[in-house]
């Protein structure tokens, strides 16, 4: 009596449950026979195949048009040598102040940015080199190339010569692949309603494409007006519609196709004593020679460098 108490209990539902389930999976058709919408399928997928090599073989899928916009955008440019003034028709970076960084060696320094143009996500299905309407930012790559290579052109059409503090000047973006295209501090839109005037590319060389170069000391803005603009030295770029300065938004970053990069702008940003700060500092530069004593010398002996700094 007690082995049959032990015996484990049979639950018939669950197995009947399952042969049926069994019985509605069962393979009805031999292998060769195609069920369902195999034909529609079939010329889905074979369209796709077909709208797939199209694409590739016209350089229409996206990885292919990305590589194209770093080789037109990333083409190395020639900047302009160590001259004592700026220069009309000559290629130049605009450094900006720079932002606090943490050196190796425990040490806080600035990391200059410069101003570069960059193309969005939505721009790269149409376009793979400067088009009317492309931002600008402030990008850390310091290396000379068509997006952050600028050329300063007069107002003039046959205008030459150096550059003077408080002349009116158009900035050229360097190697356009096209119409020229100048930089443009645009209204305030819907879109951009409560933010500072962003910069941007334009081809019409209006209004709202002319800057100015003023001294970075405003006491000295009155006596330095008409001369020429010095090389590798803190200026002011000012706006000349709105009359507010370029800017680097050292608090502003945004992710693009190379890595992130600070926010343009057309806003000047003061102090407590009415000074222009970081934000609105910039270098206009070209080739910079590179000191090999320097080099040699971090290399060495890295303390004794810091205390040479």
């Amino acid at each position: 009596m007690c082995e049959n108490y032990n015996k484990p209990q049979i639950d018939y539902k669950k197995e009947k449950d399952e042969l049926s389930e069994l019985y509605k999976n069962r393979i009805i058709y031999s292998l060769p026979v195609r069920a369902g919408y195999w034909s529609n399928e079939l010329a889905i997928r074979e369209q796709l195949e077909f709208s797939y090599n199209y694409k590739r073989e016209h350089c229409q899928l996206l990885i292919q048009k990305t590589r194209k916009m770093f080789r037109n955008l990333l083409r190395p440019t020639v900047l302009s040598s160590d001259t004592p003034h700026i220069a009309y028709n000559v290629n130049y970076q605009i450094k900006s102040y720079g932002i606090k960084q943490t050196h190796p060696c425990g040490k806080d320094s600035l990391q200059p940015l410069y101003l570069s143009g960059v193309i969005t996500e939505r721009e790269i299905e149409s376009t793979q080199h400067f088009t009317h309407g492309c931002v600008l930012t402030a990008s850390p790559d310091r290396s000379p190339c068509i997006r952050n290579t600028f050329v300063f052109v007069g107002c003039d059409s046959d205008k030459s010569g150096n550059v003077n503090y408080g002349e009116d000047v158009y900035i050229e973006i360097s190697g356009s692949g096209g119409p020229p295209l100048y930089v443009q501090c645009e209204n305030s839109t819907m879109d951009t309603f409560g933010k500072h005037p962003s910069l941007r590319l334009s081809r019409v060389p209006d209004i709202y494409c002319r800057f100015k170069i003023l001294h970075w000391k405003p006491q000295l803005r009155d006596e330095t007006s008409g001369t020429f603009v010095l090389y590798n030295t803190y200026v002011i770029v000012q706006h000349t519609a709105s009359g507010h300065n370029l800017a680097a938004e050292f608090h502003n970053w945004m992710p693009t196709f190379f890595g992130s990069e600070c926010a343009t702008a057309c806003h000047t940003f003061r102090d407590t004593h009415r000074m222009e700060t970081s934000e609105n500092l910039w270098k206009i530069v070209g080739h910079e020679k590179t000191d090999l004593d320097h080099v040699q010398l971090a290399q060495i002996a890295p303390n004794l460098c810091d205390k040479k700094e």
